[in-house]
């Protein structure tokens, strides 16, 4: 579902308990008012759920509407589905004018409310007139059993499935983002993996973490970590530290909605640095090379978009995000947008890319 912060701002006075409506309903009919019932998910509210309602109200006194609780919605679409919560999916229908009550229907199917409710009529689109299915034949004989009739709207149907499908054939612009790891995805920028308590140690940087958060919103993203780990050819700590690392960091971001398409590291250094170096450091030479896939080289984008069977062609927008000049140089290389996110908040890097 999608996520939505303060769902208690979202609230009806048409909003009512399943006691209150079948309280309701009883006493509505004792005045002699007939009350209509829909039931469903009604999940991303379309034009075609406000015409039924619109044309539901013209066949009742009374109007009331069933939401299905969000874990039958779920049972029956599948991953992925409600997209919005129970909650807000009421909200939306309480909105619409033609529309007197709204519930949330803790009832897996249409014959347990119309057996607890026992509305006097219960309303379907046109599309289940001449349906024999067990699902409807069932309905129809719970609303007759309660003394009432189902009736059935005129319009044509719109189904959320097919809307949804459809907006996913929309095209989205691709973003490719290649992001350095110490100093921008984390805080961390000092050899992360030489001390053994490094999972204490590494802090997430919260403001990169929101913008790429806000770019999954805008494009169709693959991010790749592209990061230079000079610390193994120094022996400060192992290849299999650095990746234990990066599963961490995955795990964490994960919890965040971020998905990282792929890590590539480079864990050696180059022989002139290391010859000029000797006197200060000591290189594990089997990570001395003449020449190296080191930012600023590209080298280390190309080896993640061959893991992912992708091509830079294939983007339609280039982002490097980092904190050094050497991620200026790969954006360079790459002919990227570069953005430096040193210091930065997540409002000012919204604006240096939009």
């Amino acid at each position: 579902m999608l996520p939505v912060e303060n769902l208690e701002i979202y609230h009806s006075p048409k909003i009512i308990s399943m006691k209150h409506a079948a309280e309701t309903i009883q006493q509505l009919k004792s005045q002699g008012r007939s009350v209509g019932l829909c039931n469903g998910g009604f999940d991303v509210t379309h034009p075609g759920h406000v015409k039924h309602f619109e044309s539901a109200k013209r066949l009742c006194d009374v109007l009331m509407v069933a939401v299905t609780a969000d874990r039958f919605v779920a049972g029956r679409k599948g991953s992925g589905r409600p997209v919005y919560t129970e909650k807000l999916r009421a909200y939306m229908i309480a909105c619409l004018e033609f529309v007197d009550y709204v519930f949330i229907s803790d009832f897996k199917s249409g014959v347990e409310i119309i057996a607890a409710l026992k509305p006097s009529c219960y309303i379907k689109g046109p599309d289940y007139i001449n349906k024999t299915t067990p699902g409807i034949t069932a309905e129809r004989e719970a609303i007759q059993s309660v003394g009432g009739e189902i009736k059935y709207t005129d319009d044509p149907p719109m189904s959320t499935t097919k809307i949804i499908d459809y907006i996913k054939t929309i095209d989205t612009p691709t973003l490719l983002i290649a992001i350095d790891r110490d100093g921008t995805l984390i805080k961390n920028n000092d050899f992360l993996g030489k001390n053994n308590n490094w999972a204490q140690e590494l802090e997430l940087n919260t403001e990169v973490i929101s913008y790429l958060s806000y770019l999954q919103t805008k494009y169709k993203t693959t991010k790749v970590v592209v990061t230079n780990q000079s610390g193994v050819a120094r022996d400060l700590f192992t290849c299999q530290r650095v990746e234990e690392i990066h599963r961490h960091i995955n795990s964490q971001l994960a919890l965040k909605g971020i998905k990282i398409d792929h890590w590539q590291y480079c864990p050696d250094v180059d022989k002139t640095y290391a010859e000029a170096k000797k006197n200060e450091l000591t290189f594990n030479q089997q990570y001395v090379k003449e020449q190296t896939a080191r930012k600023p080289s590209p080298e280390m984008v190309h080896l993640a978009l061959q893991q992912l069977k992708t091509e830079l062609s294939s983007f339609t927008h280039l982002l490097v995000l980092g904190d050094r000049e050497e991620d200026e140089g790969l954006a360079k290389n790459l002919k990227a947008k570069f953005i430096d996110v040193k210091d930065k908040k997540y409002e000012e890097l919204v604006k240096e890319f939009s």
